[in-house]
């Protein structure tokens, strides 16, 4: 039995089979689910990892592109799960080389923000990755660009909110709504612990589309900061 095969035995032993058609149903039907919940699954996951041994990058891409090839979304999710557990393994040639395709691998905001949160992050904050992340923006491929524009989310007092403002400005009219949203959040998050800064930009950027607008200054207008 290979490394597949025994996560997907484990999945199994786990999974709540009446769960998955509701979440197959929630992400628009993008996949097909096992029934396996989040949490669960990390757990799950973790103790798989627990039993293998990469030594490379090399090794953790090949183990993500096996999980990606699989049809049911909970092996999609693991293959970002397997990306973090190694992190220690990966730099800014994955994300270079491999993010964009990965990101693109059946695309939805769910899978797009696991990536996003979870390895491309981190990966962003140990290494120079602006050229790639520039890349993106300029893509005109919303996943892309949602993840260009938030690839800084969670980290608090200690964005880099010139690169975010930045690579926000050329989608402030956008219309479509993952980008959109991308905006708002990554202006939320800033607007915590630098509200002033955020009122500035949106101030400078009339044209910002509304769903855009609402999310940045949600925290300031209930007076969420900090």
């Amino acid at each position: 039995m290979d490394a597949v095969d025994q996560l997907r035995q484990s999945f199994a032993a786990v999974a709540d089979p009446s769960n998955a058609a509701p979440m197959a149903a929630y992400m628009k039907h993008i996949a097909p689910f096992v029934g396996v919940q989040a949490d669960l699954r990390r757990r799950v996951v973790r103790a798989w990892c627990g039993q293998l041994s990469l030594q490379s990058a090399d090794d953790v891409c090949s183990l993500i592109s096996l999980l990606c090839r699989e049809p049911e979304r909970e092996f999609h999710y693991a293959a970002a799960d397997v990306a973090a557990y190694w992190l220690r393994l990966l730099d800014a040639s994955f994300i270079a080389d491999h993010a964009a395709t990965l990101l693109l691998q059946t695309p939805w905001w769910d899978s797009v923000d696991l990536w996003g949160s979870d390895v491309i992050n981190p990966l962003c904050n140990r290494y120079e990755c602006a050229t790639t992340l520039w890349h993106w923006n300029g893509s005109g491929n919303r996943w892309l660009i949602r993840a260009s524009i938030q690839h800084q989310r969670g980290r608090k007092q200690h964005y880099d909110v010139d690169l975010v403002f930045a690579l926000c400005a050329p989608h402030v009219a956008d219309s479509e709504f993952f980008v959109a949203k991308a905006i708002g959040w990554a202006l939320r998050d800033i607007a915590k612990y630098q509200p002033a800064r955020v009122q500035e930009f949106v101030a400078a950027h009339p044209q910002l589309s509304t769903v855009a607008r609402r999310e940045a200054l949600r925290r300031i207008e209930r007076g969420l900061l900090q």
